[in-house]
């Protein structure tokens, strides 16, 4: 099982670094909660799903409205999606050159910005088809909230896998997706969380640069997300772990001038950093690798070497 996207930070290579992370007490929780305010491509979400079964309700939620019209689909009517992305990727792979398929992707993706906004099947199947044909996988809009990201240039693509679309909907059965500004998200949370069960919080935002100088990809959408929407986010995080909820956090490994701008932010939680390999490198060097901060509101457990299956 794997995610239906490829997303800028997603999170598949940290999945173990994550699961090490967890409660050490987590696997014995019950009716447990998870919530994704950040969801992107889901990979994580996916893989606590299938690995914990003591999550009985799940709730994600992204700002990108056609994102989460696209698992909202994928959960409610798989075989439709499969059907309409078949339809594409052999259109695209019967074309005899990369001049032949950048003018069908430009000519998709002219259509996807005059339908995203309707949210409807045409414009989900537009959006996955876009995000395994543009460069990187990325997703970004313009000042006018048109999606811009060029061609990717590549000769086969392989989108559409009935069996994973199919255990993709199962386990989003008992997920909940909303959308919207992760602290409206957040709000409704602090009333949950007071409800009975166990309450597991994992934000991922929009990467913070790692310092003034570094150029690095975090434009998700035309409202962006600054300084001030990380410090709202620790103050619905402080809230939240007094209500009883447990919270983990990652982010790049980012400095200002009076030292790690996470470690001032995120002043009383347990920080840890670890090496990353990614497709957007910020600090465009080969010699240097990034660094990611894992954030707790709880004492991180003495690691474990939990055995992950291959999702």
């Amino acid at each position: 099982m794997k995610p239906f996207v490829k997303w800028a930070g997603g999170k598949s290579r940290l999945l173990y670094e994550i699961e090490r992370r967890l409660p050490a007490d987590f696997h014995e929780w019950e009716d447990v909660t998870y919530v994704e305010p950040f969801v992107g491509s889901g990979s994580v979400l996916f893989h606590m799903l299938k690995l914990h079964p003591n999550i009985t309700h799940a709730v994600i939620n992204d700002i990108n409205k056609v994102l989460m019209a696209s698992y909202e689909a994928i959960r409610d009517n798989p075989d439709e999606v499969y059907g309409s992305l078949e339809l594409l990727e052999n259109e695209y792979n019967s074309l005899k050159s990369i001049s032949a398929k950048s003018n069908f992707y430009y000519l998709c993706r002219d259509h996807f910005n005059g339908y995203k906004e309707s949210l409807s099947r045409f414009s989900v199947t537009l959006f996955i088809f876009l995000n395994h044909t543009c460069f990187n996988g990325l997703y970004r809009e313009n000042a006018r909230g048109l999606f811009n990201v060029p061609h990717g240039k590549y000769e086969k693509i392989r989108i559409c896998d009935r069996a994973n679309l199919t255990q993709l909907s199962q386990v989003l059965q008992k997920v909940d997706i909303r959308c919207g500004d992760f602290s409206g998200m957040l709000s409704d949370m602090i009333h949950e969380s007071e409800q009975p069960g166990k309450h597991f919080i994992y934000a991922d935002p929009p990467y913070r640069p790692i310092n003034r100088k570094a150029s690095m990809f975090t434009q998700y959408d035309k409202s962006g997300f600054g300084d001030e929407d990380q410090s709202k986010l620790k103050e619905f995080c402080d809230i939240l772990a007094r209500s009883g909820a447990q919270i983990m956090i990652s982010n790049s490994d980012s400095y200002v001038d009076e030292g790690s701008y996470f470690e001032n932010l995120y002043q009383g939680y347990n920080i840890d950093r670890i090496e990353v390999t990614r497709m957007i490198n910020p600090y465009n060097s080969k010699n240097r690798r990034p660094k990611e901060v894992i954030i707790t509101s709880y004492p991180i457990p003495q690691f474990n070497n939990p055995q992950l299956p291959l999702l």
